[in-house]
């Protein structure tokens, strides 16, 4: 396999190169059920329908040496299963095991067209093995999924449109990753909210304990802020100059952005359905 791959990397080699009786390295891969090998001579540009003296086709060796493998990849880059050799032999004349022969049949009936009433017009799937053995599923996949009908009311909320109304500035929001163990999410500035509802720290902690406050050292704000493609210059937090140290201790507090907060702020939520 290595020593293949060496040569068809140089640009000297041919990778339809024939011996004295026209046969190629495809015909001798497929002859041998090489599949690897097959696979490397294929991804470079095998004639996949190359011809030996005698009409002898790579797709006839597979089916000699009765590799299913071998014929399924020949298929799957343009083998013709019809041609013949000289002696009028073709791949359904050659092969001999059952497997083989529905295999090349079923084959040929997809490419020819198959008869109306005919069981193989279409097939019967049943399950897949990727969904064997796993527990934990709420409902049979490939059976009766549930709609939107089936969802509770706030679930069928998360899936909305939501649009903030209002007749101030709205504050800057950041998509942030707080924690490794949560993903990014919307946060405001905890300053930007303080100062716009004339509030100390104390005071709105005191009042309103269920909204979520999480710190971020400043660097790794500046950071992801940086990085963002949906902020302007313009939204971008003042001080991006004066940034601090990779190490500084210096720490930037948010809060989580929620419709409850935006009403506060003074803002109208509301909700559309995205269908």
């Amino acid at each position: 396999k290595d020593v293949v791959l060496y040569c068809l990397q140089k640009d000297s080699e041919d990778v339809n190169h024939r011996d004295n009786a026209g046969y190629t390295a495809l015909h001798e891969a497929c002859s041998r059920g090489w599949t690897d090998i097959l696979n490397i001579l294929l991804e470079h540009g095998a004639n996949v329908n190359c011809s030996a003296q005698d009409g002898t086709r790579p797709v006839h060796d597979a089916v000699v040496n009765d590799n299913l493998e071998t014929i399924w990849l020949l298929l799957s880059y343009g083998a013709d299963p019809t041609l013949a050799t000289y002696s009028g032999q073709t791949a359904m004349k050659l092969a001999s095991s059952d497997t083989m022969k529905r295999f090349l049949s079923d084959h040929l009936s997809d490419l020819q067209g198959r008869a109306e009433g005919d069981p193989g017009v279409s097939w019967d799937f049943y399950s897949s093995s990727v969904l064997e053995e796993k527990d934990g599923f709420a409902c049979d996949l490939l059976h009766n999924p549930p709609g939107n009908s089936d969802q509770e009311g706030d679930d069928v909320e998360e899936d909305d449109f939501m649009f903030e109304l209002s007749d101030k500035p709205l504050l800057p929001c950041y998509n942030l990753q707080v924690s490794v163990s949560r993903g990014p999410c919307n946060w405001f500035l905890f300053t930007d909210v303080l100062k716009r509802l004339k509030l100390s720290s104390r005071i709105f902690q005191a009042r309103f304990p269920h909204f979520e406050i999480a710190t971020l050292p400043k660097a790794e704000f500046y950071r992801q802020v940086v990085s963002s493609q949906l902020l302007t210059p313009a939204e971008r937090p003042g001080g991006m100059d004066d940034r601090s140290a990779p190490g500084s201790s210096e720490t930037v507090e948010l809060v989580r952005y929620e419709p409850e907060l935006l009403r506060l702020l003074g803002s109208e939520v509301e909700f559309q359905p995205w269908n």
